[in-house]
């Protein structure tokens, strides 16, 4: 009787000590005081293939998507080249596959709306911007300026997808071209205007810093999102960093790494790749955003510091001796 008791107590006890450690995670914050608002994305591409582009049309398009056609009367060159675009085959093709893959953006609009909560919990002169959504036609990365969103749907048909191999996109590039890094996009565009850029002929320290604070951000705006997904990194690959994070950091400081500037030299562990070279063919890519994440992480958790002070804080050798980042120890 006495061992179902301590049993049960110790059970008890554990489930406690777990919650208390989940309400402790620095990305859960309580944004119930934050007004949710509705987003609505606006879709350019259905307005625009729905049917023939008549004068009239074109004229109701301006007033609807001034953004993307002016408010000036079109001349006739340029309703030319607009008739063009509208009924390139390859466009028709891209406009039809994004309709399977996107046949309305209710979840996406959804997860906007969530993640903007965050954004004016933290940043209360956030402002809710309009969204857009189009065809690139070359894969175009989302756009953000405020208080404007355009996103590309031909960047999310899923890997493997027809269009992309037509177009000679690497596999190793198509893995991210899937809906599941829409929210990922969205808020890394904005982070950007948040994030001091480290500039030309820097350290690969800063730029593994600069990289931490934006994976950093979204995942403050997005608490839900999945680590695999926040690394772009293949179920794989994410293992591979979380079993190889000690001799990775110890790869990186005996052969000097954090503090060379040469281009060459550390964009290898920055930059999008199948691998990482020196590192191996079963090796992940983008190794340097890997551990400048862990290293803002570590820095977030051991000082008391708002998520705003560590966006604009320039000194990455700063960051990196108050986070005590030291795997393995």
């Amino acid at each position: 009787m006495r061992q179902v008791k301590h049993f049960k107590l110790s059970l008890i006890f554990f489930v406690i000590l777990i919650f208390a450690s989940s309400c402790n995670h620095p990305f859960n914050v309580d944004v119930s005081d934050i007004e949710s608002r509705d987003i609505k994305i606006q879709r350019y591409e259905q307005a625009l293939f729905a049917a023939p582009l008549s004068i009239g049309r074109i004229n109701e398009l301006q007033t609807q998507f001034p953004l993307f056609l002016g408010n000036k009367t079109l001349q006739e060159d340029q309703i030319v080249q607009l008739k063009n675009y509208v009924s390139d085959p390859y466009l028709q093709k891209l406009f039809d596959e994004t309709e399977k893959v996107f046949p309305n953006l209710t979840s996406q609009e959804v997860e906007l709306s969530k993640a903007f909560q965050y954004l004016q919990f933290y940043f209360p002169k956030f402002q809710i911007p309009e969204v857009y959504s189009y065809i690139s036609g070359d894969q175009a990365e989302t756009y953000y300026e405020d208080p404007v969103i355009v996103i590309s749907l031909d960047h999310y048909l899923g890997y493997n997808h027809e269009a992309y191999n037509m177009a000679g996109t690497p596999k190793y590039k198509q893995f991210s071209l899937d809906k599941k890094f829409f929210l990922k996009d969205v808020l890394m565009a904005i982070a950007k205007s948040y994030i001091p850029s480290p500039g030309n002929n820097t350290q690969l320290l800063e730029q593994m810093i600069y990289e931490g604070k934006m994976l950093y951000f979204i995942k403050s705006m997005s608490p839900a999102l999945s680590d695999k997904v926040l690394f772009t990194q293949t179920e794989t690959h994410f293992q591979w960093l979380q079993e190889k994070e000690k001799d990775l950091w110890r790869y990186y400081i005996e052969n000097e790494l954090l503090y060379t500037s040469d281009y060459l030299t550390y964009n290898k562990f920055i930059s999008d790749s199948p691998f990482t070279t020196s590192l191996g063919d079963d090796s992940a890519p983008r190794t340097g955003i890997w551990l400048g994440y862990q290293i803002v992480f570590s820095y977030m958790k051991k000082n008391e510091v708002e998520l705003k002070d560590l966006l604009q804080n320039k000194d990455a050798q700063q960051i990196l001796i108050k986070s005590g980042y030291k795997p393995g120890l």
